[in-house]
């Protein structure tokens, strides 16, 4: 029941933007034990289903720059595909340390950002 109740509160927290998926991310790999690769693949998951809740209330509130979101899928789904042969590949301690840079650098980013 408490990991429902932390899940729940982390795709709350996804919901308002918070980054949710870096959170799921950690609560994985520190309070469940599961390796970051397979956590991560997880998160990817978490993700889908979120989005497109997400996009179903979007669609409805909103107008979609297609051609914008068009040319972000073009380079997304190499980049994605490259990222994920390439992840797979790398020692898992390394992965670790890259993810957790990459959010120490997301949340410098945040704390600094002028909106």
């Amino acid at each position: 029941m408490l990991a429902f109740l932390i899940i729940f509160l982390i795709a709350t927290l996804s919901g308002l933007g918070v980054g949710g998926g870096g959170l799921y991310t950690l609560y994985l790999t520190l309070c469940q034990n599961v390796p970051q690769l397979q956590a991560q693949g997880v998160n990817l998951v978490f993700f889908i289903v979120s989005a497109a809740a997400s996009l179903l209330f979007h669609l409805q509130k909103r107008k979609f720059n297609f051609p914008l979101i068009a040319l972000i899928a073009a380079v997304g789904i190499p980049g994605a595909l490259f990222g994920s042969f390439l992840a797979s590949k790398m020692d898992t301690a390394l992965l670790s340390k890259i993810f957790g840079a990459f959010l120490t650098a997301c949340g410098i980013g945040a704390l600094f950002s002028r909106k």
